[in-house]
């Protein structure tokens, strides 16, 4: 599909992706794909090697005192499907979207507390000017992917936002796990994260997609750091030990395609969420993309068909909402890099083109008040 006959058949945002490297000609291919329209905000989504400063005082030369947001990611979603080294930018038209935005800039100072009565006041001086032909609302949060906080953040913001539903995703940094970068309203900033409350004329569906299936073996975290987020120990051995010794290999064998095809999941409330192994320590121990703590109980899980899981979810969101004009999209980094081992990508790649899928690869994802990995998730807009 191309972007022209994209945008005539759904009017609410427009698309625009480039891959040039020079900020000048990304500028240029952006303003000309989104077109002179007047739009509520703006998204970016950027790959790590791109930086966003002059692009984002470009569009605002273009679209004066219009409101831009975004981060830096670990991959791209385009409408070529799934990419890397790409500039995405979403256009939300104002006569379908109003936005209001909260940015918390450090997130080493950031305070529950504080947060939930900030979210709160806002909320309710949003909704105290509510437009009625724009009667659907929720709230979308990018996060810096390295601020070992996001448990905490999401926990406060939603209990801010009563019954606003929440989406979003944590920032990457390609594979390089050292810096990502949050935009809000046209300032780039490190260790911080943006929420944007969205009120729409389109219909939604919030999503959580997870290709994981518990096994009985369960492992008890027996010392760790939680505050950043290492685990030394599994039933009192080290965890690399215990984890190999489970899965009937050696610990030399734990590569990527090992920790990603056999994760570790917490189980609560009828559900499992996994909580994925990011790298394994020169002493055995196992760093996580999710907040760990000692007395946790790990459950090992097996990793089910990604393909079939992707279309039973969108299959769910046309039965919920009909076609929709297109899904912001947050899939973890981890679910790309299986995919490419197993040789699943070109489909899953093309189930995101088929389906107006548009986002970016994270290090996490958050969907109401739960900081997730491993997960395709997301917020689709009908028509």
């Amino acid at each position: 599909m191309t972007l022209a006959s994209f945008n005539e058949q759904r009017q609410s945002l427009n698309i625009a992706t480039s891959y040039e490297t020079s900020p000048t000609a990304v500028a240029r291919e952006v303003i000309e794909q989104l077109g002179d329209e007047r739009f509520a905000f703006i998204i970016l989504y950027f790959s790590p090697s791109f930086t966003p400063n002059l692009l984002i005082r470009t569009l605002n030369e273009v679209y004066p005192e219009l409101p831009i947001f975004g981060c830096s990611t670990a991959g791209e979603m385009t409408l070529d499907g799934i990419t890397s080294d790409a500039v995405v930018a979403l256009g939300f038209k104002a006569t379908d979207f109003r936005v209001k935005e909260l940015v918390f800039p450090n997130l080493d100072e950031f305070s529950i507390s504080e947060g939930q009565s900030v979210v709160q006041a806002t909320v309710d001086a949003f909704q105290e000017t509510r437009d009625p032909s724009k009667p659907h609302c929720f709230a979308l949060m990018l996060v810096d992917g390295l601020c070992y906080r996001e448990e905490q953040l999401v926990s406060a913001l939603s209990y801010g936002l009563r019954d606003i539903p929440l989406v979003g995703g944590s920032a990457g940094d390609g594979l390089n796990f050292k810096e990502t970068s949050i935009i809000s309203s046209g300032q780039v900033y490190k260790n911080a994260a943006v929420l944007l409350l969205v009120e729409s004329r389109c219909p939604f569906h919030i999503f959580k997609c997870d290709s994981f299936e518990p096994t009985d073996l369960k492992f008890v975290v027996t010392k760790a750091d939680p505050e950043n987020r290492i685990v030394y120990e599994l039933n009192a051995m080290p965890a690399a030990t215990a984890y190999a010794t489970a899965l009937g290999v050696e610990e030399h064998e734990l590569d990527q395609l090992c920790l990603a095809t056999h994760p570790l999941c917490v189980c609560f409330g009828g559900d499992c969420y996994v909580r994925s192994i990011k790298d394994v320590g020169e002493d055995g121990s196992f760093g996580f993309y999710c907040a760990i703590d000692e007395g946790i109980v790990f459950t090992l899980s097996d990793i089910t068909d990604m393909v079939g899981g992707v279309e039973k979810t969108l299959q769910i969101i046309r039965d919920t909402i009909g076609p929709p004009q297109i899904i912001l999209g947050f899939d973890c980094v981890l679910r790309r890099m299986l995919s490419e081992i197993n040789q699943s990508k070109g489909q899953i790649s093309q189930l995101f083109k088929d389906n107006q899928v548009i986002g970016f690869n994270t290090y996490g994802e958050q969907v109401h008040a739960m900081h997730l990995n491993f997960t395709f998730s997301g917020i689709a807009l009908g028509q």
